[in-house]
């Protein structure tokens, strides 16, 4: 009895918590806070397909007749807003860090009534009602508010604790108290269980078109690479074959990044980009003869081998 009463002292008692915050750590709350919102899923999602739809356009446009007249500075414009987007939590997390810095060292206690931070300056209580979940990565504790923006959020790190055994007593406090806002994608979880069907099957979809598209590029300069069954001048096709190429090589890099957090997928997925790949590379060889043509309009292939171009 006496025993039990003391274990559940020590469950109880305060997690005391000492820290200067680092840009990292900021940085990797506000990622976790994006990852937890409608809407900065939503954000990452429209970066993905506009950075995705700026290449293949910007390959389109390198491969076809006016590719003279490029809007270049479109393209380059679209894909450094993309870096500037993709850079914002950093930046964010520079701005946060020298308010923060001000203050000196951060020691806090978390414990069932709470969170309660002090510095050299200030001091502020949080209730747990006001906030409903919370998010935990390899080095921190983000709790996030409950409106649907997780607009507030408070950063604990795990380093502020001073031994494992605190880490584990603060981890236990937030799950009396919030909700694991990544509860749900947690391995075994039934969006982790389905997320990875999903990701399965869209890396071998991935896979096929990208084997698809190299086939694609093989096909299209197949007249020219075969003078005597088609002889004469021929259409220049060598531009479209490399768009094609560049497809399928993102197709087979997109299989890979859909499945790289799944290890048996990953080793399937690795074996088959493999032998994707190597259906490229015969295009790649067949097409790499002709790029010395990319702005003729036709070519034809010589007696020895080598190729002509003609801009008429």
């Amino acid at each position: 009895m006496a025993e039990g009463r003391e274990t559940e002292a020590v469950a109880e008692r305060p997690v005391e918590l000492a820290y200067r915050p680092a840009v990292g750590e900021l940085a990797s709350a506000l990622r976790a806070r994006a990852r937890s919102t409608g809407a900065g899923r939503f954000q990452r999602r429209a970066l993905v397909w506009t950075v995705a739809v700026t290449t293949v356009g910007a390959l389109l446009s390198a491969a076809g007749s006016g590719h003279r007249n490029t809007p270049w500075p479109l393209y380059a414009g679209v894909l450094v807003f993309a870096a500037f987007m993709t850079a914002l939590p950093w930046l964010q997390a520079r701005h946060l860090h020298r308010l923060a810095e001000r203050q000196g060292e951060i020691r806090g206690t978390v414990d069932d009534t709470g969170v309660r931070l002090t510095t050299a300056h200030s001091s502020a209580s949080v209730d747990w009602h006001l906030y409903s979940r919370y998010v935990e990565t390899p080095e921190l504790f983000v709790l996030l508010s409950a409106d649907k923006s997780a607009v507030g959020f408070v950063v604990l790190p795990k380093r502020a604790v001073a031994d494992p055994e605190g880490v584990d007593r603060l981890r236990a406090v937030l799950d009396r108290w919030l909700v694991r806002a990544d509860a749900a994608e947690a391995p075994g979880g039934p969006r982790s269980r389905g997320g990875a069907v999903g990701r399965g099957a869209g890396s071998v979809g991935l896979l096929l078109l990208g084997l698809l598209l190299f086939f694609s590029a093989f096909a299209a300069v197949r007249q020219a690479t075969h003078p005597d069954r088609f002889p004469g001048i021929q259409h220049n096709t060598a531009p479209t074959a490399v768009v094609m190429l560049g497809l399928g090589a993102l197709a087979v890099a997109g299989a890979w990044w859909l499945v790289r957090r799944m290890t048996a997928m990953r080793i399937v997925t690795a074996v088959l980009a493999v032998l994707v790949l190597l259906a490229g590379c015969a295009a790649l060889y067949r097409v790499a003869p002709m790029l010395h043509c990319w702005g003729s309009a036709r070519i034809a292939r010589g007696p020895e081998g080598a190729y002509v171009c003609y801009d008429f």
